[in-house]
């Protein structure tokens, strides 16, 4: 996809079994995403801060509000809503729902090899 090129989705399917969601992009690319990876990687503000302040401290691991996040294979999506014409927002099982997710960050987030490559 050119930076042009406008992410749009035209098919988003959450596997709760293989806990993963797939997305189908309009130029015929899809992504899967494993929960785990889209937790991690929440783009609220309260996140990206906490991230942030992790790392200048050296820690790993990613607090979001009080609660600490479960362990990798623990968390679960609990409901996707879109926003607008532009993102999805995700509330996970351990209570995060501020995370509003654009369909670009999406796409520059797949984990594909071939995105993973071209990055």
């Amino acid at each position: 996809m050119s930076p042009s090129e406008p992410a749009v989705p035209i098919e988003i399917i959450v596997s709760r079994e293989q806990r993963t969601v797939a997305i189908r992009w309009q130029d015929g690319h899809q992504s899967v995403f494993p929960f785990d990876l889209l937790r991690r990687e929440c783009p609220c503000a309260v996140c990206n801060d906490l991230r942030a302040s992790r790392i200048v401290h050296g820690e790993m691991s990613l607090t979001v509000l009080s609660t600490p996040v479960g362990k990798p294979g623990e968390v679960q999506v609990a409901e996707v809503r879109p926003v607008g014409r532009y993102a999805f927002s995700f509330a996970w099982s351990d209570g995060h729902d501020l995370g509003i997710y654009a369909y670009s960050y999406l796409r520059e987030l797949c984990p594909c090899p071939q995105c993973h490559t071209n990055r």
